[in-house]
């Protein structure tokens, strides 16, 4: 097994941990779980950014082999731009993944923030009111 398929292989594994993070349901009414999710996405942000960073240069290195191959000496710019982003389609596909759950992941701390302000304003209130 060459580099390139050991890295691909870890490319996938890190980004089904990411996938699998972000949709994984949670009560948003308990604050422990919004706590611990929030946590773990924090910590996966690493991760997707190493992840990026992998599919960036695993498309780069895929890119640099189909672009020195003798046979795609004569195709045109457009032609080696469509055969190469299907010849590609999996690092592409990583990246694109991977640029998405950067996002997702940011998007999502946000709301999870937001929520549990708004869960710890609730328990503050909950406590002055007299039933």
């Amino acid at each position: 097994m060459n580099n390139s398929t050991e890295q691909m292989n870890h490319l996938k594994e890190i980004s089904e941990m990411i996938g699998n993070a972000i949709e994984q349901e949670i009560d948003r009414d308990n604050p422990d779980e919004l706590t611990g999710k929030l946590m773990e996405l924090c910590a996966l942000q690493g991760n997707a950014s190493h992840a990026y960073a992998l599919a960036e240069q695993l498309y780069n290195v895929k890119i640099s082999e189909l672009v020195q191959k003798p046979e795609h000496a004569k195709l045109s710019a457009t032609d080696k731009k469509m055969l190469f982003a299907g010849l590609a389609k999996e690092e592409i596909y990583y990246l694109s993944l991977n640029e998405r759950y950067i996002r997702n992941l940011s998007h999502s701390i946000e709301a999870l923030r937001s929520a549990l302000s708004w869960k710890k304003a609730e328990m503050e209130q909950a406590r002055y009111q007299t039933t």
